[in-house]
This record gives structure tokens, sequence and C-alpha cells, in this order.
């Protein structure tokens, strides 16, 4: 399943696979975007199916009806929600266009790149773990970015050998979409990926 977003601050390419043999996908994304801000965020619940999918779903939510609050207040209400769940990794990404700033927090393996047209890298680490519902620390990282820069949050269901090399060559988030196709027909994982660029 292939989802394009365009806006006048954003162009993007979501990307969403199950695992072979699975009914649902265990990822869960939710991206959106108005004048003034976006926000993204990619869910990959433990295991695959039917479980894993109603973690991340529950993301999804949580991020689509409190989407005003701050990064760390909705990491926050996504661990609380996976009390007696299967548990998650989680990204969550809130860019400020007028600003030219992005916020970014994330929990487990989802990873998250950004390369500017100046040739810098933004990489946060993420916390280690998942989302499980018990009291944790997160750490959320802001950055100014430039216009023009292209990002990607992709779950661990997609096994790039060299991704800066690949948001690095590719003009467009269309081309570098492009690019990844060889490394979507593997079908081990669930995989998501969320492809945009700032303009």
């Amino acid at each position: 399943m292939k989802q394009i977003e365009q806006h006048e601050h954003v162009n993007a390419i979501i990307y969403q696979s199950n695992k072979e043999g699975k009914s649902c996908c265990g990822d869960s994304f939710f991206i959106k975007a108005d004048d003034e801000e976006l926000i993204c965020a990619v869910a990959d619940g433990l295991g695959s199916g039917q479980y894993a999918n109603e973690s991340s779903s529950l993301v999804s939510e949580i991020v689509e009806e409190y989407g005003h609050e701050d990064v760390a207040a909705l990491i926050d209400r996504c661990n609380q929600a996976m009390k007696n769940k299967r548990g998650a990794t989680v990204a969550i990404l809130k860019v400020n266009f007028s600003q030219q700033q992005f916020t970014y927090c994330s929990v487990g393996n989802i990873r998250f790149i950004l390369n500017a047209p100046s040739g810098d890298y933004i990489y946060p680490f993420p916390t280690s773990g998942y989302l499980s519902g018990k009291p944790r620390k997160y750490k959320t990282y802001t950055y100014s970015y430039e216009k023009g820069s292209i990002f990607i949050m992709y779950s661990d269901g997609l096994n790039v050998p060299n991704m800066r090399m690949c948001l690095k060559h590719g003009h467009s988030v269309e081309d570098i979409a492009k690019q990844l196709e060889t490394y979507t027909q593997d079908k081990k994982d669930d995989l998501t990926y969320v492809l945009g660029q700032l303009t």
C-alpha cells in the first residue's frame, strides 16, 4: 500500500506492507499537515498480526486525537495506552513550518534520518526498549532544518544497507521511493516508511 500526501510545506510518500502470511500489518502510521505544522507517527506493534496491530493502531488514534499536545506528552499517552497490550515501538515527529524546527522522539527500533541540502545529516538516537505501560523516561530532540530537507521514518522491516546514501543521491521523494522498491520485496516482517520533503 502506498499513499501520497501533498501540502504547501511537505510532500510525502507512505509505504506499508504486511508480513508474509498475515492478514493485517502490525505497523501503523499517522500523518497530518496543516498551514502551521506536520505531525507524523510510526508504530511497530510487538510481534505481528492482530495483537501487534491493536497496539500500533492505538498509537495512531492517540496522535490523531491529541496531536495538539507536545511530543513528550504524546509519547507518554501512548505508553499509558500500552498497559495490558502487546506493546509497541514508537516514533513521533512534529515539524513547525514557520520556525523551521522539528521535535522528535523515538522508543525502540523506528529509525529517522534527515538529509539537508547542505549535506548535513540529522540522526537522533532512539531510546532503547518499547512502550509497555511501565513508567519510563524519554529523550526528545529539537532541531532546526533547511528547506528542501528530505527525511525518512521507517520500521525495522525496511533493511537498507546505507540509507544516508539513498537520501543523499535521491533528487525527490518519488526518486527515493523508486530506489527503495528493491528493499520492499522481502516480506519477512511488517514494513512501514514515511518519506517526506520539507519545502
